[in-house]
């Protein structure tokens, strides 16, 4: 939209990992030289991690670019498989037959291209990315493909890339025989203040740009503030506000408009569901009150209307203003170009949009399996351009944004990955009740879903202080996108309804659960019973 405006070839922020984007500071390129040696020393196991957005994906792709004729990578991206699954992977992107061959067959099958390339002098590389995702039984099992080897050298080199989570996994004393194979290991960290203006100024230059300063340097500090130096958050903001001056006509970024972004996409205030490991919702103490007072979704929706109503009456008087001062080409383009903005900062709130579409059938036998016809109204939100479905789980759901985008994967089989979505698309937005969180199973038993993490650290904590109460608790895991695998805690074999609406009842007076906000109009949680 902006590329002529300002003189680009293409896009200079974009968030896909483009190797051609790598930054390389000390950090980044110690990173890099670790990899490349790791890999071609034949060191066996190199293990590297980072937050989420530090780059860790464009790394591995930069490598992969980067690699010599000779060595032949594999990239795995989907980690929510067992050993056997992740096999056929290797084995297939190896070009190697899989059909009709069980674990033993597949391995001996790998060892002897292995050895094949060995005498080649050629490298066979696996890189695992979203490591931190793979299961114990598949961890163990790359641990006993790197006993593939000759009495110098390991046959097959193994990456593991992951977020902060890899490290404790692999701390756990059944991989301590993984851990001890590992033979480099290093961290991606966020880039420093001072480096996030020679990163902004890299990317600019990778698009071409030869023209003035776009950014003011109180700009760039602000940028740095509210990206806490992740490159993913600062191409962020800065693709924004781009977009902002190009719509105000103007040539440099400005602190204020920085400052603008960040507040309109939250930045710095909401801890983000995928970038920290949250403590465990449940087991909250009644003697530690909120320090955050949040609105129920309609009652800041209706606040921000009526905002935006109060503003679009002096806005209507400052056009009439402008437009008797200027001519009328000059007032419609400038008009032009204001709309853009105004539609691109649409992803600030979300509409709800009541009793559109039925539910689907699929959906609706879920919350009818509790035996009594589903008390909550259907609520759906427009996703407007720009926004995200984390963006909307948080405007909804509050400090429930883990459970709530769960839900809302659950409830939108036709979306595939929630971070792949278009705008104008609709959600059903299901409500944190009894009647969607309480399951009847085909046994006659219940099962009540009580929280979601994305880590399945934070989820086993939540679930053994649970099952301390005497309960059986059971963790279920869910891909809601490419990247993010939830952990869902659910008390399970609750023996017939009268025992599933205690539990429901225990877990409210104890807090198991805080539930903050629903989508349901001016409602919270009901805590009428489910009759038969």
């Amino acid at each position: 939209m902006y590329n002529s405006y300002f003189g680009f070839l293409e896009s200079p922020f974009s968030v896909t990992p483009d190797p051609r984007f790598f930054y390389t500071n000390r950090v980044y390129q110690e990173a890099y030289a670790n990899l490349r040696y790791g890999i071609e020393a034949r060191k066996g196991f190199i293990v590297i991690t980072g937050e989420v957005g530090t780059g860790k994906t464009t790394l591995l792709r930069k490598l992969m670019r980067n690699s010599e004729g000779t060595i032949h990578s594999v990239f795995i991206f989907n980690t929510h498989v067992n050993f056997n699954e992740l096999l056929r992977a290797i084995l297939g992107d190896l070009g190697l037959a899989t059909a009709g061959k069980d674990r033993l067959m597949m391995v001996e099958e790998l060892n002897d291209y292995l050895i094949e390339q060995l005498k080649r002098g050629h490298i066979v590389s696996v890189l695992i990315d979203e490591a931190q995702n793979l299961s114990d039984e598949a961890l163990e099992g790359l641990r006993l493909l790197s006993n593939l080897e000759t009495d110098r050298e390991k046959l097959l080199q193994i990456v593991l890339m992951g977020q902060p989570e890899l490290k404790p996994k692999l701390d756990q004393p059944s991989l301590r025989q993984l851990k001890q194979r590992v033979a480099l290991q290093c961290r991606l960290a966020p880039l420093k203040d001072e480096e996030v203006g020679p990163y902004i100024d890299f990317r600019l230059q990778a698009v071409g740009y030869e023209g003035e300063e776009l950014f003011h340097p109180d700009a760039v500090q602000e940028i740095a503030v509210y990206s806490k130096g992740i490159p993913r958050l600062i191409n962020i903001i800065c693709d924004n506000t781009l977009l902002n001056a190009y719509a105000g006509s103007q040539k440099i970024v400005s602190a204020d408009m920085v400052r603008e972004v960040g507040r309109d996409l939250r930045l710095g205030s909401e801890v983000q569901v995928t970038e920290a490991e949250p403590s465990p919702t449940a087991l909250v103490s009644k003697t530690e009150p909120e320090t955050l007072v949040r609105e129920v979704p309609n009652q800041a929706l209706q606040h921000k209307v009526r905002r935006v109503a109060r503003a679009g009456g002096w806005t209507f008087l400052v056009i009439l203003a402008v437009a008797s001062m200027i001519g009328p080409q000059d007032f419609f383009s400038i008009a032009e170009r204001r709309l853009e903005v105004f539609k691109h900062n649409l992803n600030q709130w979300v509409v709800l949009l009541t009793n559109q579409a039925a539910v689907s059938q699929e959906v609706k036998a879920k919350v009818e399996n509790a035996e009594a016809e589903p008390k909550w109204k259907e609520q759906r939100a427009r996703i407007p351009y720009g926004s995200t479905i984390y963006k909307i789980a948080s405007d909804v759901y509050g400090s429930n944004a883990a459970l709530g985008m769960n839900l809302i994967k659950e409830f939108n089989p036709q979306i595939e990955d929630l971070h792949w979505v278009a705008a104008g698309q609709e959600l059903l937005l299901p409500p944190l009740t009894r009647e969607t969180l309480l399951r009847k199973q085909p046994d006659g038993s219940y099962r009540l879903i009580v929280a979601s993490f994305p880590s399945l650290t934070g989820a086993d904590d939540y679930a053994r202080r649970l099952g301390n109460k005497g309960y059986q608790v059971m963790i279920t895991q869910q891909w809601v996108s490419h990247d993010l695998l939830l952990h869902r805690v659910e008390i399970d074999r609750l023996k017939n309804l009268e025992e599933a609406n205690q539990t429901w009842e225990a877990g409210l007076k104890n807090e198991w659960f805080v539930f903050v906000g629903s989508p349901r109009r001016g409602d919270q949680l009901s805590r009428t019973n489910i009759t038969p």
